[in-house]
């Protein structure tokens, strides 16, 4: 299809609703027909992964998924610009419900039932093995560009030598937590997931029906600690985003973190599920600190992105959580508190 025909599906519709699009920058329009029925067309300049590819991925998870995954419409590339065309099954995604109505009985269950019908598929699909380099999403790339994406944010005023102090705390040297963070381990097996699992990935109905979209990183060789990161993350971000402050002060050899993370509202109500999850797929504690490699991860890839939308005082605290979960006690940080069992001491 020509990029003209995939317009064409547009001409006498209403725009409902315009939305940006994570670290792609994709502009996504939802539109109601004149037949009634609403789509969704993403547009994207200079795409990481092209609408034809995306149409594949969604694909792949509609056959894992049909009662969740909307109908793709329509596809079109032209020079620099993607179009994706798919359904609309809702206008409103579960992070804009909660973030409106707050974490209400019926929103909590959706949010439980993403979760375990995500561990179902991924128990289904398990295989074992994982090679890094042959990942749907590569962990290695990741670090590197969240690495690019702080340097920018701290306008080249960290070094791998530089110690980062965190509310006092020594916490060692960049070189040092960037190879913590480097550093995953493999899990036991692969899996098949939607690649992005967050609330704001979930439309979600007034019946509680909700579908995964954004399939840009759907695919079958995925690291299902990541995963549940992204399960965690989403809720935890929009809590700092709404609470934490903080000042960071940089010298030739030091960064100081002086951070609060304020309450933690969503992730107080909506974090069990991930640590469900993790029980289910029989998680230990190597894959715990794995996790919590991957949650440093991404607060690091949030900092550049509360620089562009001129969110400054964030930039501190997403760097402190990210220093923490890569040199602290994970088992005791809120983010991840409960999905290990608390160590059975010995009576004497």
């Amino acid at each position: 299809m020509t990029l003209d025909s995939a317009g064409q599906q547009q001409v006498g519709s209403i725009m409902l609703r315009r939305i940006t699009s994570g670290t792609s920058g994709a502009d996504v329009y939802l539109l109601r027909q004149p037949d009634d029925t609403v789509v969704a067309t993403k547009v994207t300049r200079n795409a990481r992964v092209h609408a034809s590819v995306q149409e594949l991925r969604r694909g792949l998870l509609a056959r894992h998924l049909p009662d969740h995954t909307p109908d793709g419409l329509a596809t079109a590339s032209q020079a620099d610009l993607d179009v994706l065309v798919t359904a609309a099954p809702s206008t409103l995604t579960l992070d804009d419900a909660v973030d409106h109505y707050g974490a209400t009985t019926q929103l909590t269950a959706v949010w439980s039932d993403v979760v375990d019908t995500l561990v179902d598929l991924w128990q289904r699909t398990a295989v074992s093995g994982f090679e890094p380099e042959i990942a749907t999403r590569n962990h290695e790339l990741r670090c590197r560009r969240g690495r690019q994406g702080l340097e920018y944010a701290l306008a080249g005023n960290i070094t791998f030598e530089s110690r980062l102090i965190v509310n006092g705390e020594d916490c060692g040297t960049w070189a040092d937590l960037f190879a913590n963070l480097a550093s995953i381990g493999t899990p036991a097996v692969h899996v098949t997931c939607h690649g992005d699992p967050h609330a704001g990935n979930v439309l979600v109905s007034a019946n509680g029906r909700w579908h995964l979209v954004d399939w840009e990183w759907s695919g079958e060789y995925h690291d299902w600690r990541m995963m549940i990161s992204h399960l965690v993350g989403g809720w935890y971000i929009r809590d700092l985003i709404d609470g934490a402050q903080g000042t960071l002060t940089m010298t030739s050899s030091r960064v100081s973190i002086d951070c609060s993370v304020g309450d933690l509202p969503r992730l107080r109500s909506l974090g069990q599920p991930a640590a469900t999850a993790f029980v289910r797929m029989g998680g230990t504690c190597q894959d715990l600190t794995d996790i919590a490699r991957h949650l440093a991860l991404l607060l690091l890839r949030e900092i550049p992105r509360a620089v562009q939308h001129r969110r400054s005082r964030l930039v501190a605290p997403l760097l402190g959580e990210c220093v923490r979960l890569l040199a602290g006690n994970v088992r005791d940080h809120p983010a991840l508190r409960g999905m290990l069992p608390a160590p059975v001491l010995a009576v004497t």
